[in-house]
């Protein structure tokens, strides 16, 4: 605390020096004294003087403040109150033959840990023969962060099931908040606010939908629209009504520009991804003793993770020799000649679009097809930076 409690003793002989030194007619104050009575309640109205200042501190400061003054603290300056224990969320993926399903009332997934897991909504598994299905924790508290690759147990298995696991560690769980934490997030309150426009933008639409990965800028179109493009976490388009809940609901925090309204609505107008379709086509020699399917699913899902949303930067291009790497470097591959790959050069992307693998043909070395998956977008997912500290405090109200 700022105010140091002193005390009686040393108070009384603070005040008992001050007299003698003003006056010459006092030469000794001895302990039954009216004059040492006097010194005695001057110096125990100091002490109580200086108890009720540290309180009044208690009450403004978070460095000196604790439980409940804490709790205080956090109400007058309009910050949310202290965390409770959270569960933690995270994607599982799934892997069997198309149109195997996975119930949200019935299927449950479990770590090695012994967290449990259950789907947010059903899911089927689709052409692409693996799939994304998000997931949280049915326990609460920071145990339920389980790394990656952990969450492999399904139940009941269903029919056609083959594996499941998580490739991203599962986030956002917590225990209560401490007296440490929740000081430290005060003190930090101001700074939540000193973020860009667009990332400002990334954590409201996220608190709204949880799909939501990234926001890119996507210009200004004729009817003079501001333009974003809303990527998702899992590659499925968002619907007119979803896009329509994220803006009314972000009304409040939307700059004054793009909460102008014309004819048509918000001049702000959000858009789906437009996806710049990438055809993989190569012949390969797998080793008799792994599972084919196992390996084209592996390769998919390697292949999908070199175009990392989250930090690719409008208008890169796909170098075609890392698409061959990713593809050779999976267990049960031999050889893959490069001289049947396809794409064989650079592929260029638009400014305005993100690549996404879409024709994804094996053959064997003499050119027979092993697999085709019929020009069927690639699942992919990649975890969003969701910020529980921006989200619980200044957008806490959506």
């Amino acid at each position: 605390m700022i105010t140091k409690i002193t005390t009686v003793d040393e108070l009384k002989q603070i005040f008992i020096e001050i007299l003698l030194n003003k006056t010459d007619k006092i030469s000794d104050i001895s302990n039954d004294s009216v004059l040492n009575g006097i010194a005695y309640g001057c110096a125990k109205l100091a002490q109580r003087l200086m108890v009720n200042e540290a309180v009044i501190e208690g009450h403004l400061f978070p460095d000196t403040a604790y439980g409940q003054y804490l709790d205080e603290i956090a109400k007058l300056n309009g910050i949310s109150d202290r965390f409770t224990e959270f569960g933690s969320s995270t994607y599982v993926r799934v892997e069997g033959e198309e149109g195997t399903t996975y119930s949200k009332a019935t299927t449950t997934f479990t770590s090695t840990s012994g967290i449990t897991f259950i789907p947010d909504e059903d899911f089927t598994i689709d052409e692409n023969g693996y799939g994304y299905i998000s997931v949280h924790s049915l326990q609460t508290g920071s145990t339920t962060n389980v790394d990656a690759l952990t969450i492999n147990t399904v139940s009941p298995v269903p029919n056609g099931h083959t594996s499941c696991t998580n490739e991203y560690r599962a986030t956002g769980g917590m225990d209560n908040e401490d007296d440490d934490t929740f000081r430290q997030r005060i003190k930090e309150s101001v700074n939540q606010l000193a973020r860009n426009t667009i990332s400002y933008l990334e954590q409201i639409f996220m608190k709204i939908n949880k799909k939501v990965l990234k926001i890119n800028k996507g210009g200004i179109d004729s009817d003079g629209n501001f333009n974003l493009t809303v990527v998702p976490i899992n590659g499925q388009n968002f619907t007119d009504e979803e896009f329509n809940e994220i803006l009314s609901k972000s009304e409040q925090f939307l700059p004054l520009d793009e909460l102008l309204k014309n004819d048509s609505g918000f001049s702000l107008k959000l858009n789906n991804v437009d996806w710049h379709p990438i055809d993989i086509d190569f012949r390969v020699d797998i080793d008799s003793s792994y599972d084919k399917d196992v390996v084209r699913n592996n390769m998919q899902v390697s292949i999908s993770k070199l175009f990392d949303y989250r930090s690719w930067e409008q208008g890169e291009k796909i170098e075609w020799n890392n698409i061959l790497y990713a593809a050779k470097n999976i267990d049960g591959v031999r050889y893959i000649p490069d001289a049947y790959f396809s794409p064989s050069a650079d592929v260029n992307i638009d400014k305005y679009q993100l690549p996404r693998v879409r024709g994804f043909i094996i053959r064997d070395l003499d050119g027979n097809i092993i697999f085709d998956n019929k020009n069927v977008l690639s699942s992919f997912n990649y975890p969003n930076d969701s910020d529980n500290n921006f989200s619980s405090s200044v957008i806490q109200d959506i």
